[in-house]
């Protein structure tokens, strides 16, 4: 059996293993609070906050005995919809120690989408904040991240009965049929991915890892329970500046962070944004994942700082990650890998009749191991679908079947070559081209629809076909499709470009032909589109603006109120925009500017103020 093939299993010996299978999440936080009451568990760097380890124990007591008291029982589903804040955290721990599973959903995400999701898991309680507007069919508590009750509940003594295999915490992600799959993710599958990154990446008091990704990407577990689970700290980054390079950047700074994780596109950026003399040798280890890594972006960083760099792979279906690869400091570095299992893992490369393949061979991956989440919730012919019987390990087991290609390295590792089914990640988030499709397919006037990804790394974006039903004007349904599709679904489902087309083209056998479709696509450029250097810094400055947007977003046409990451933009392109205007307007622009005034007009009246003060000083 090759080492692709293999399963790593738990040491309990293992140095810097501090976790076991056996343990719920909620006793093992306990355990840790108790140990050192007065470690710096959260940090607010906004407000200068400090949550100590006994204050979040008193904090999330509090919530948890207040959802006791509404009903919440084992098992059931509470939905958190707040900011990333200290309530936040404060909000998903309380639901696993009232014994439920947190749904954490993004607050920026369309009214009507949050809506959907919260009819489709039947929530027992909703948490949100006291500014929130969502007016939901369900039970409400309200937290502010304040709460404290130094008389710990009665069911503290309950814990320890509760099963290892309940359900923690519920990722929803995007569904091939238009509606989005939830996968339910157990205390025991939470704490072995946990334990195995402790073991191979041990954090201790002096550690400190910030919290910036979205609560609906798998890796914000990482970023919350790994650190407190092992005694290090959070901090937790302000709303809305997770794209914002120059603010993560000084948070590491100014924290002394350790400890960062970020997509490969955030990575990018990074190196992008930020003055190439500057480096990151306060940082211990940086993960990253989400997309395909390139080998001259591993060298870029590795230039740039002493951290260890790790390569991360999984669907949340296997509970956050399944398999990491360290990426040498080699400048001659041709392949980026993603590993090999981590501990409590098995990996299978199967061929389409779910036989090994031999070593080199492309093949589908299944992962099966303690990771595994326990399905779909309410989807019970789709969890039949994906999770298989294991038919080559332990009888009882279960595989995944992931939907992606790999193949056996010479050095043992696997190297990831794609997907086996129309499922694409731009900026490493999973997109399913059918949600949107059938999303278009509910406004007035479309007939048909289609869904492609154009275009390969940082270029990559999504492109849409209308057919217009007889009688519509396609000309005009395009704009209506997309500000249809920007009121239901979140702005990285909604398509940078949107075309009407008088009939979709099909295969001989009557599918959609995606390889003509794809020609069909727009390219990069288009004409009638503003030349960069042919713009006039004199003109007004509004005009300025969007002429350097309609340039680098390669729209002719843009709403001066549409936010920019609406339409087409993205961390690079954020980068282009400032560098040129600041290059016509003769003006320091901080990112940031962009990133909180991200439309035409917002982003004009910054710049005006910015313009103001600089011929003040």
């Amino acid at each position: 059996m090759s080492p692709a093939h293999a399963s790593r299993e738990a040491a309990s010996d293992q140095p810097g293993s501090a976790f076991g299978r056996s343990h719920r999440v909620d006793t093992l936080l306990l355990e840790r609070w108790d140990r050192d009451p007065h470690r710096a568990a959260l940090i607010d760097p906004d407000t200068g906050g400090v949550v100590t380890a006994s204050d979040l124990k008193e904090r999330v007591l509090w919530v948890a005995r207040a959802l006791r008291e509404r009903g919440v029982r084992p098992g059931d589903l509470v939905v958190v919809h707040q900011e990333r804040s200290v309530a936040f955290v404060v909000s998903i721990l309380g639901v696993l120690f009232a014994g439920g599973a947190q749904v954490a959903l993004d607050v920026n995400d369309p009214p009507e989408r949050t809506l959907e999701t919260i009819a489709d898991c039947a929530p027992r309680l909703l948490i949100t904040g006291p500014a929130s507007r969502l007016a939901a069919a369900v039970p409400v508590l309200v937290v502010t991240g304040e709460e404290r009750d130094r008389d710990e509940p009665a069911f503290r003594d309950e814990l320890g009965g509760l099963d290892a295999d309940q359900p923690a915490v519920v990722l929803y992600t995007s569904g091939s049929t238009g509606r989005p799959k939830a996968s339910l993710i157990s205390h025991g599958a939470l704490v072995s991915r946990l334990s195995a990154m402790q073991g191979t990446h041990p954090l201790g008091a002096d550690d400190r890892i910030i919290h910036h990704t979205t609560c609906t990407f798998d890796m914000f577990l990482i970023e919350t329970y790994w650190p407190l689970l092992a005694g290090a700290t959070v901090v937790i980054a302000a709303p809305g500046r997770q794209r914002d390079a120059d603010y993560l950047a000084r948070l590491i700074r100014e924290c002394d962070i350790t400890t960062f994780y970020c997509v490969v596109s955030l990575l990018e950026l990074f190196l992008l944004a930020r003055d190439p003399a500057e480096r990151y040798d306060g940082l211990k280890r940086v993960l990253t994942g989400g997309e395909p890594l390139s080998p001259e972006l591993v060298k870029r960083f590795h230039s740039r700082s002493t951290a260890s760099l790790t390569n991360l792979y999984g669907p949340s279906e296997c509970t956050i990650y399944c398999t990491a690869w360290e990426c040498p400091r080699d400048p001659e570095l041709d392949t980026v890998l993603i590993g090999s299992a981590v501990e409590e893992t098995s990996l299978w490369i199967l061929d389409p009749d779910g036989k090994p393949v031999a070593d080199g061979e492309a093949g589908e991956l299944y992962i099966g191991g303690a990771g595994l989440a326990l399905g779909y919730l309410n989807r019970p012919e789709l969890t039949t679908e994906r999770f298989v019987p294991d038919h080559l390990g332990e009888p009882g087991g279960r595989l995944y079947r992931s939907g992606d290609l790999v193949r056996t390295h010479p050095s043992g590792a696997l190297e990831f070559l794609g997907r086996v089914d129309r499922q694409v990640k731009i900026r490493g988030v999973r997109i399913e081209p059918g949600e949107i499709e059938s999303a278009a397919l509910r406004c007035a006037g479309v007939r048909q629809a289609a869904v492609i990804a154009q275009g390969h790394g940082l270029e990559k974006r999504l492109v849409a076909f209308l057919v217009a039903e007889p009688g519509t004007d396609g000309t005009t349904l395009v704009p209506t499709v997309r500000a249809y599709l920007r009121s239901l679904l979140p702005g990285r489902l909604v398509p940078s470009v949107i075309q009407a087309v008088d009939r979709l083209p099909l295969t001989a056998n009557g599918k959609l032909d995606g390889a003509l479709l794809a020609q069909w696509a727009p390219g990069p450029a288009a004409d009638g589109l503003p030349d960069l250097g042919d713009i006039d810094p004199g003109g007004p400055l509004e005009g300025v603006v969007e002429q350097v947007w309609r340039a680098v977003l390669e729209t002719a046409d843009i709403d001066p109120d549409a936010d920019f990451f609406d339409i087409g933009g993205d961390s690079f392109k954020a980068v282009r925009i400032v560098e040129e205007t600041q290059r016509l307007l003769a003006v320091t622009i901080p990112l940031e500017t962009l990133l909180q005034e991200p439309t035409v007009h917002s982003f004009s009246t910054a710049l005006r103020r910015l313009t103001e003060q600089e011929q003040t000083c």
